[in-house]
């Protein structure tokens, strides 16, 4: 997986915010979320990593896969990593075998443990329903949403985003739900339904090919949230308010990514919805920040840091390595490397 904290400072002059609040409409236009969010990715690296150079928001050679940024699930529990750098946990990669108490891992290494703990998740079964419903997978859906040979049937919050709110997915998919049970909006043909829900699970496996296929309904927020409002007619129309409450647009779209946005085409709850993005906005917004991302953008930031990393995963993998990277003067020079996020950054910094 990636990694990054849920708290972090966005800029140092500012207080610890929840990272989510890094997303709005400008961020996605400034750095899109499908080309994996190029410019913003060595901020999550920085904050936990401590390494420019970091790969995934970790830079620990056990951990690392080939998905890229946005296109993996990401770990939010980036304090981990303060325990990784302070030696207080050991990374290791994919386990061989078990013997007693023995744990033997594809590395050539073993160690004694007391206690496996297996997050294996869970899996989705709903005996209460058909033989011939319950056994198809969600994936198959309509947006992974309506029963293709059944669209009375609905399955809402089943849909998980790499990062950001799940209950902000399920409240777009209920709206949708609640739109087409009313007679609201129409759903396409049967035959239609099912082209869109191969296409749309084509486009999702292509986009997850290098992550874990364990949740099989992984998506991109924005992405599919998007997608999902448009069809329901809830994706606020910013030029049609442009003209009636200009400042409100601004808000609307530097504000960070909240489920009030849903709710700016409806003129009884627009002056509520943007009462409560300002308030999100608040300690979050800086041209600063955007102009940036921007410039890191442009001069192609990202790329030269992959190829950066992957010469650090090179040296990181090396036998001549794992020999000096313990001695006094590596540890130094280790320890000076990330003095500036354990100051910035670190657990002992966020709210």
């Amino acid at each position: 997986m990636h990694f990054f904290p849920k708290f972090a400072k966005i800029l140092p002059n500012r207080k610890p915010q929840v990272l989510d609040k890094a997303s709005s409409r400008t961020m996605k236009f400034v750095a899109p979320f499908t080309k994996g969010k190029p410019g913003l990715a060595w901020v999550c690296k920085w904050t936990t990593n401590g390494s420019l150079l970091a790969y995934q928001g970790h830079g620990i050679s056990e951990w690392k896969n080939d998905a890229k940024f946005f296109h993996s699930f990401i770990n939010k529990n980036g304090h981990v990593l303060d325990r990784v750098d302070y030696h207080h946990c050991v990374p290791k990669g994919a386990i061989e075998s078990v013997k007693g108490t023995k744990v033997h891992f594809c590395d050539g290494t073993e160690e004694e443990v007391d206690i496996i703990i297996q997050c294996t998740g869970f899996k989705a079964e709903f005996p209460m329903l058909p033989a011939e419903i319950k056994t198809v997978p969600l994936t198959h859906n309509y947006k992974y949403l309506f029963n293709v040979e059944d669209p009375t049937l609905a399955f809402i919050g089943y849909v998980r985003p790499v990062i950001g709110s799940l209950i902000t997915i399920a409240e777009v998919q209920s709206i949708f739900t609640a739109k087409v049970f009313s007679g609201l909006c129409e759903l396409p043909s049967r035959d239609e339904r099912q082209r869109i829900a191969v296409k749309d699970k084509l486009f999702w496996d292509d986009y997850f090919k290098d992550s874990s296929r364990r949740l099989s309904t992984l998506v991109e927020a924005f992405t599919y949230g998007d997608d999902i409002a448009r069809l329901c007619g809830i994706f606020p129309d910013y030029w049609k308010m442009l003209k009636r409450n200009p400042r409100g647009v601004m808000t609307a779209i530097f504000a960070p990514y909240d489920g009030s946005c849903l709710r700016l085409n409806q003129p009884e709850y627009q002056a509520k919805a943007l009462r409560h993005l300002r308030h999100q906005m608040s300690g979050t917004f800086s041209p600063i920040h955007l102009l940036l991302i921007l410039f890191l953008r442009l001069i192609w930031f990202d790329f030269w840091q992959d190829v950066l990393g992957e010469i650090k995963y090179k040296i990181q993998c090396a036998g001549w390595w794992k020999k000096i990277r313990d001695c006094r003067p590596i540890r130094f020079l280790d320890w000076c490397w990330q003095a500036p996020k354990r100051w910035l950054f670190d657990c002992k910094t966020r709210a």
